[in-house]
């Protein structure tokens, strides 16, 4: 039985290729910041082909607009937590391994290990 659909399969293969490079780029990756990078934005795109390749097949309006709907929810909140999980990280001292520039030290004091995170004043 050959149960081969291009329209529904390739973006479907596609996509699992994205999530499997994420996999051993979490793997590989020397440190926070590089795995984040790598399993946000690589899951990210490896979902919209899995998602892509489920609609298309579908026949029914409703499962496609649930599946778009997951898709948009999915890009808007997968970078922006993985930034959030990245800026949290680096104020609360964990290393970068750097092989230029530090930019966010030059937007302000750099914490060092050990520093606590600053204290908003509840008086303000």
């Amino acid at each position: 039985m050959n149960d081969f659909s291009p329209l529904r399969d390739i973006p479907i293969l596609i996509g699992s290729f994205f999530v499997l490079t994420a996999a051993v780029g979490v793997l590989r990756f020397p440190d926070l910041y590089s795995r984040l990078h790598a399993s946000s934005k690589l899951v990210t795109l490896g979902s919209a082909g899995i998602f892509l390749g489920a609609a298309l097949e579908l026949t029914e309006a409703a499962a496609f607009t649930r599946l778009a709907a997951i898709l948009l929810f999915q890009f808007l909140t997968t970078p922006l937590s993985a930034y959030l999980i990245a800026q949290a990280a680096y104020l609360r001292a964990l290393p970068p391994r750097l092989s230029g520039p530090d930019e966010w030290n030059q937007l302000g004091r750099h914490p060092q290990p050990g520093d606590e995170p600053p204290r908003e004043d509840p008086a303000d």
